[in-house]
């Protein structure tokens, strides 16, 4: 695949949900969950790259339980995943949502007789195994999304519209709930679990704001917050892999900012090169300073935040790259709902967009080098 070209893989139904497959460190896969409101019609998609020819391979699997508004396989293993869903029951007249837990078959998407030609790229949907459902215990209650615990394969967190509830992923149990107070009961957008600090605490936009629970216990108060994050509706945020106390956020002042939540007052790096709300930002697992961005703008960016990765003991490599955009990615029509950096590949990655297209592009060659010098 070509630094300077972008891979474009369309679909049948609407889509907004996209999981890099966590836990797999040989192929470039990517996992896409489809937003169809016609009953039974929804899909999950596998997409590998095959990095020497540029070819893309793709599976299909059935996901008949509803329409998917949140996908995320899990780090413990890469044929399982979870999806957030919203399905119409019509003995209620009502739609219901809800999380499931999926196994799929096979991981293996490129078959090994490559003589199969309706094998390499077969469309006919294939089932996967059902493992759990967890519902909410209030019927209309929404739901925002599902993560998996970074460490413990049986504790899943969930996202309410109201609170925050950790789950046992085998029997759905709740072990833990944080319900953030206040008078004014403010709706939650999404949540992160925090990477570091013993893989405890839980962070959550509501708002404007950003709060970060301990999961340790019940509770109402945060652990550390960050009020008044975004001047508008705070949209997503991610942490830094590799500095304990920054974080990212994005929302709908087109903003991208990066916070040191040891002092939250001001951001410590702020973008506005968007010029829509901004849905989706990603750390590089491996490279802190690129960040992935997409928008309603119908783009994606690639941003450099240099400055900040110099560490205070100047043992740190000196800057290489200037702060800002180094590429925006313009092969969308639609809102960018979702960024994700390749689980195995460092300088690979895909954007997701409304109008049901996918885009896989690297790193260009010139900013990779400078990195790696």
């Amino acid at each position: 695949m070509d630094e300077g070209n972008s891979i474009i893989y369309g679909l049948e139904h609407q889509t907004r949900a996209l999981s890099p497959q966590y836990g797999e460190s040989d192929a470039i896969r990517f996992l896409i969950g489809t937003q169809s409101l016609k009953p039974q019609t929804n899909q999950v998609h596998v997409v590998e790259l095959e990095e020497d020819t540029g070819a893309l391979h793709t599976k299909v699997f059935k996901h008949d339980i509803g329409e998917i508004w949140h996908l995320r396989c899990s780090p413990h293993d890469v044929a399982t995943l979870v999806t957030t869903h919203n399905a119409y029951d019509p003995n209620t007249s009502q739609c219901t949502m809800g999380v499931s837990i999926f196994k799929l078959p096979t991981v293996e998407v490129i078959p090994k007789e490559l003589d199969d030609l309706s094998a390499i790229q077969g469309r006919n949907p294939e089932n996967m195994e059902h493992l759990k459902t967890i519902t909410p215990e209030k019927p209309d209650e929404e739901i925002r999304c599902a993560e998996w615990h970074p460490t413990d394969r049986n504790r899943l967190g969930v996202v309410y519209e109201g609170s925050v509830a950790v789950h046992d992923v085998s029997t759905g149990a709740v072990a833990a709930v944080a319900a953030p107070d206040g008078r004014a009961r403010l709706k939650l957008t999404t949540g992160k679990w925090n990477p570091h600090q013993g893989h405890t605490q839980f962070a959550v936009l509501q708002d404007m704001h950003i709060k970060c629970f301990d999961t340790r216990m019940d509770c109402t108060k945060p652990s550390w917050s960050i009020d008044n994050a975004h001047k508008q509706l705070a949209r997503d945020l991610d942490f830094n892999p590799n500095r304990q106390f920054h974080l990212a956020s994005a929302g709908d002042d087109a903003a991208l900012n990066i916070w040191d939540y040891r002092n939250g007052r001001e951001p410590i790096f702020s973008r506005t090169d968007h010029s829509h709300w901004v849905w989706t930002v990603r750390y590089n697992t491996y490279h802190e300073q690129l960040l992935l961005t997409g928008s309603s703008d119908a783009r994606a960016l690639l941003t450099a935040a240099a400055t900040i990765c110099q560490d205070e003991d100047n043992t740190s490599p000196p800057q290489v790259l200037e702060d800002g955009v180094l590429q925006s990615y313009e092969q969308h029509e639609d809102s960018v709902y979702c960024c994700e950096w390749s689980a195995s590949e460092p300088w690979t990655f895909a954007s997701l967009s409304y109008d049901a297209r996918l885009v896989l592009s690297r790193v260009p060659r010139h900013f990779k080098y400078k990195i790696l010098l």
